[in-house]
């Protein structure tokens, strides 16, 4: 009897430090877990890069997701952070708000104000988001903040000589047509440049998937890489619009495909193991 007694006791222990656990996992990736803003570097090499962009540095965020776990100290934050990587070029890959946020004449004077402070050598680039085209202050936001927003079309950069290589931007998919024959005019098999694709989410990545036009870098964002991320299993919560491109980085034949993490949080508004998060990119010509 008193053996029964004690593997009760055992076991009621075990089933209440297992409660515990699960309750102090969940308060970590409630309140925890979505604070706090890193940065991921990556080297990017490639043949098609000259030389002379050996150096060149992209910083990437995506869905801020602004009022939905992030608030004003976390986008001054973050400002922060991208002026002292001092990059090239800054880019956003959607997602600015919330979608079930409104936004007062104060929110949006204080992201004009905010997103205007980051500080870019050549130029900031954006591109619509599936939330973002609720917004219908979003180009005006983006616009005033010194962004110039990329949609199914293409630009030129330059640096440090007459050399080039080409930025394209994709609106996401979920909400409207990507026109690639448009955002890809320049595009010429016999001179090919280096070409940096911003698109939202996976679903997008899709119709590059299943065209002819060879890019080099693809930036995008929406999964925020599964919100919960558990070793060896990856992400739980994964939509079907982040298609099969939802973790950090992959690589397809000669392109390479980062995911932002993301800086806010999507309807669970919970993280763990996976931090908010700015990439970090500094180009290198591969000899």
């Amino acid at each position: 009897m008193e053996e029964v007694k004690k593997e009760k006791h055992i076991f009621l222990n075990v089933v209440i430090f297992i409660i515990i656990c699960i309750a102090l996992l969940f308060l970590y990736a409630k309140y925890i877990g979505i604070k706090g803003i890193k940065v991921k570097e990556y080297r990017v090499e490639s043949n098609i890069l000259t030389e002379n962009f050996s150096g060149f540095k992209i910083v990437h965020f995506s869905d801020l997701l602004y009022k939905s776990t992030i608030t004003k100290d976390d986008v001054k934050s973050l400002v922060d952070k991208i002026n002292i990587l001092k990059p090239d070029i800054v880019v956003f890959t959607g997602d600015l708000v919330d979608e079930n946020i409104k936004l007062n004449t104060s929110d949006i004077d204080f992201l004009i104000e905010s997103l205007g402070n980051i500080n870019a050598n050549i130029e900031k680039y954006a591109i619509y988001g599936d939330t973002d085209f609720k917004l219908s202050q979003y180009e005006d936001i983006m616009e005033k903040s010194g962004f110039k927003i990329l949609y199914n079309s293409y630009e030129e950069l330059y640096y440090k000589t007459n050399d080039n290589i080409y930025i394209v931007g994709l609106p996401s998919s979920i909400k409207e047509q990507v026109d690639l024959s448009k955002a890809f005019e320049f595009y010429n098999d016999d001179e090919r440049k280096y070409i940096i694709v911003l698109v939202h989410d996976g679903s997008t990545i899709k119709y590059l998937d299943n065209d002819n036009y060879e890019v080099d870098l693809i930036l995008g964002g929406h999964s925020l890489n599964g919100s919960i991320v558990l070793p060896h299993f990856g992400g739980l919560f994964i939509d079907k619009y982040s298609y099969k491109y939802y973790d950090e980085k992959y690589e397809r034949g000669i392109t390479k495909i980062f995911i932002s993490s993301g800086i806010g949080t999507n309807k669970y508004q919970y993280r763990f193991n996976n931090k908010p998060s700015i990439n970090l990119y500094r180009l290198k010509a591969q000899s």
